[in-house]
């Protein structure tokens, strides 16, 4: 006799619990789903104990026919699919036909239903996947469904759970997900008989944020609106002032279901590169919308996993709709938007291009020379430079810029701003490959260094000349500086400690905001000829720095993604 049998469907519906039904969220997540996918605009989910002894769900969907309930809890047993032909159609949350079957399989259920043609509502009670009792019921249409004593007879799966806290911590995070992504739908969740949250149901995404995130948050969002190639982008992503130090807040979903994909991550990353600061993450609560024909979603049980068809298109439209939802946002009180395709296209073309694939004696004053000296190629600006009229204040601790507008009092950092203007110089310069850009110095300058320096230029030639520098190897250890970049500055520190000071940032220190060599190098010129904290400025400045931000398509941080201003009301000071 061979070694090979079938195993029974009670042992199979366990192996399939154990892929889907990790713990009492993920039970939780497909059977909300399975509310939603029947229509309901109303969902209460209740839990004991961290889901393990009690999870209630009840909801005001179609509800399911008498006939179709013993149906429900057989495995492969689904209404959304009746041949191979329709996973290229099918848009619901579910559609395995498993997750009810495996939930049965390893608990004791009950399910009461009703649909609007029947008179009574049906009730069945099922025990580790048997139907133990099938009766009518007075009821609402709708379904609810009874979990107890989730995994009662896999005690091994039933070991491996958190405690309660940790296991309620997981339910509050998925059904989180599913209230963000499906705003018309009213959504309450009830721990151990205390009611945590409930949304309205008014399809209103940011009224859904504000419950489940607060006034902060919700105050500082951005709207996120864009189309393209048959994909819709909408959502919401943060300013740079709620930016957070991991990815906890940065939630995508695909027709509204929560998924975790390399690609958008990727691309969110690259799009929102110097606007959320080094090491943080914008908060982002995007929907992509697309047929189903342009992503497969069959890869694991979880559907938590989808690869797209065609990853270089969503990658670029998701670049597209965060870029330009960031460009949208007002700037010094003022909120004319504009047309921004040709900077959009630049900069991606850019990141794509260089970045996808890699990762002394100061003077203290700003000439208006050293400011307005004149471009050597144009740096893609505004149509219409922004208008404002502000009144200015003053400087406070040499750093930031005081300037009033309306009932408005705005902080300028004078660094980040003209950090900001000279990296979108020396970036168009090098995106150009301008070389006309460097102003020759009267004496050369040798200097001899470290061979740690001395490789990174070897290496970096290309680069170092393609941003404004004249250098060459003069000997093993030496260079000659002949040039330094042109920008809108005189030097603050001397060619030679300038150009020290870039070198030994780039050698000794790792900036994880950065891919690439190319990138660093850039944000660190900028950062070095800037203006720096510390500078007496005079009001002629000031005006020079501001409006030469307000030409900017992106003046709202320094490339290393600090704020260049910070807005407080009167009531602030109230």
């Amino acid at each position: 006799m061979g070694n090979i049998v079938l195993l029974d469907d009670l042992t199979i519906n366990k192996i399939a619990a154990g892929e889907v039904i990790e713990n009492p969220a993920a039970a939780i997540k497909e059977m909300v789903e399975n509310s939603i996918d029947a229509g309901a605009t109303s969902v209460t989910v209740e839990v004991k104990n961290g889901g393990k002894t009690l999870i209630k769900i009840t909801d005001n969907g179609k509800g399911i026919a008498r006939d179709d309930l013993p149906l429900a809890i057989e495995r492969h047993a689904t209404s959304k699919l009746r041949q191979i032909e329709d996973l290229d159609k099918i848009d619901s949350f579910g559609f395995r036909g498993e997750a009810l079957a495996s939930i049965a399989s390893i608990s004791k259920m009950t399910i009461i239903s009703k649909t609007s043609e029947d008179t009574l509502a049906t009730k069945m009670y099922v025990e580790a996947g048997d139907i133990v009792e099938l009766t009518e019921d007075a009821g609402k249409t709708g379904t609810t469904i009874i979990i107890e004593n989730l995994f009662f007879n896999v005690p091994v799966r039933y070991k491996f759970l958190k405690n309660d806290i940790t296991e309620f911590r997981y339910i509050k995070s998925a059904i989180e997900k599913i209230a963000i992504s499906n705003p018309g739908v009213a959504i309450k969740l009830i721990n151990n008989e205390k009611e945590i949250f409930k949304t309205y149901g008014n399809g209103k995404l940011e009224d859904v944020i504000y419950i489940l995130f607060g006034k902060k948050i919700s105050q500082n969002l951005v709207n996120v609106n864009y189309e393209e190639g048959g994909i819709e982008i909408s959502g919401f992503i943060g300013n740079t002032t709620i930016a957070v130090d991991s990815r906890k807040d940065e939630l995508f979903f695909l027709n509204k279901r929560y998924i975790q994909n390399k690609t958008l991550y990727s691309s969110a990353d690259e799009a929102f590169k110097g606007d959320a600061g080094i090491g943080k993450f914008s908060f982002a609560t995007i929907n992509l919308k697309m047929p189903p024909s342009f992503y497969d979603v069959n890869i694991h049980p979880t559907k938590k996993e989808v690869k797209f068809k065609d990853e270089a298109l969503v990658y670029r439209v998701l670049y597209t709709a965060i870029k330009n939802a960031i460009l949208s946002k007002d700037f010094l009180g003022n909120k004319v938007t504009e047309e921004n395709k040709e900077y959009v296209n630049s900069e991606f073309k850019y990141v794509t291009n260089h970045f996808i694939n890699s990762e002394g004696n100061e003077k203290n004053d700003l000439s208006p020379n050293s400011l307005d000296s004149k471009n050597n190629t144009e740096i893609i600006k505004r149509e219409t430079a922004r208008k404002i009229d502000y009144k200015f204040i003053g400087i406070s601790f040499k750093t930031y810029i005081m300037i009033e507008i309306d009932n408005e009092m705005y902080l300028i950092d004078q660094h980040a701003a003209h950090e900001r203007i000279m990296y979108e110089q020396i970036k168009d310069n090098y995106k150009n490959k301008i070389n006309t850009n460097t102003q020759m110095m009267l004496i050369p300058e040798l200097i001899e260094l470290p061979n740690k320096e001395i490789e990174f230029i070897k290496q970096n030639m290309e680069l170092i000349k393609n941003t404004g520098f004249d250098i060459e190897l003069f000997g093993d250890k030496t260079i000659k500086i002949n040039g330094v970049p042109d920008l809108e500055y005189k030097s603050k520190l001397s060619n030679r400690r300038l150009f020290l000071d870039i070198l030994d940032e780039m050698t000794s220190k790792q900036n994880g905001n950065f891919k690439s060599v190319e990138e660093r190098f850039i944000a660190t010129v900028a950062c070095k000829a800037a203006v720096k904290a510390g500078m007496n400025l005079t009001e002629k400045e000031v005006d020079y720095l501001i409006q030469n931000l307000l030409t900017l398509k992106n003046p709202y941080t320094c490339p290393h993604g600090r704020p260049t201003t910070v807005k407080f009301s009167k009531k602030d000071f109230v």
